[in-house]
C-alpha cells in the first residue's frame, strides 16, 4: 500500500473526527473549510496566489543556490523524478486537496499561521532537502494567508493544485 495514501487517510481521519455533528454533507462540507462560493472568484484569487507561491519558490531556490545548496535543491526533483507514477498521481490529484483540508482548513483555525506552515513545512521532510522544508514553510505561509483573506479552502486548493501542476511539468519538460 502506498505511505502517502495511509498517510493522507489519517490526516482525513483526524479532521473528519473533530467535525463532530453534522446535518447533511452541505454542513458536513461547510465545516471541513470548504464554502459555497463565487466559483470565479476563486479561481481569480487562486491563480494570483499562483503567482506568489511561484515568486516565492524562485526567492527560495536563489537563497539556497547563493548558499550553495544547489544539489540540495536538486533532491525534490531526484525524488520526483524516481517516484513511481501512482505516487506522482496523488501528489496532482490528492496533496492538495488533503493537504489543504489538514493544514489550512484544521491546524490553521486551530493554531495560527505560523504553526500550521511550520507543520506543513515539517512533512515534507520525506523528500530530504533543506531547501524543500523551507520553502514549504514560506509557501504554507502563502496558502495560509490566502485561507485567512478568502475564508474558504476553495482557491487555496486550486492554488496549491495548480502550483504542483506547474512544478511537476517543468520537473518533467512537459
Amino acid at each position: 500500500m502506498n505511505a502517502s495514501l495511509i498517510l493522507y487517510s489519517l490526516m482525513l481521519l483526524v479532521v473528519v473526527m473533530s467535525i463532530g455533528k453534522w446535518k447533511n454533507v452541505s454542513d458536513f462540507v461547510s465545516k471541513l473549510g470548504i464554502k459555497k462560493t463565487n466559483f470565479r472568484k476563486e479561481i481569480v484569487t487562486a491563480f494570483i496566489y499562483l503567482g506568489a507561491l511561484l515568486l516565492v519558490s524562485v526567492v527560495v531556490e536563489l537563497v539556497m543556490f547563493s548558499l550553495g545548496l544547489q544539489e540540495d535543491l536538486q533532491q525534490v526533483t531526484d525524488v520526483l523524478q524516481g517516484a513511481n507514477p501512482m505516487d506522482l498521481f496523488i501528489i496532482l490529484s490528492i496533496a492538495s486537496f488533503v493537504e489543504e483540508i489538514f493544514f489550512r482548513g484544521y491546524l490553521q483555525r486551530k493554531t495560527n499561521l505560523i504553526f500550521a506552515s511550520f507543520v506543513f513545512a515539517y512533512f515534507h521532510i520525506i523528500y530530504g532537502s533543506i531547501s524543500e522544508i523551507v520553502g514549504a514553510f514560506f509557501l504554507g505561509l502563502v496558502l495560509g494567508t490566502e485561507y485567512k483573506k478568502t475564508n474558504n479552502l476553495v482557491a487555496p486548493i486550486l492554488s496549491h493544485f495548480f502550483y504542483n501542476l506547474t512544478v511537476m511539468a517543468m520537473m518533467f519538460g512537459a
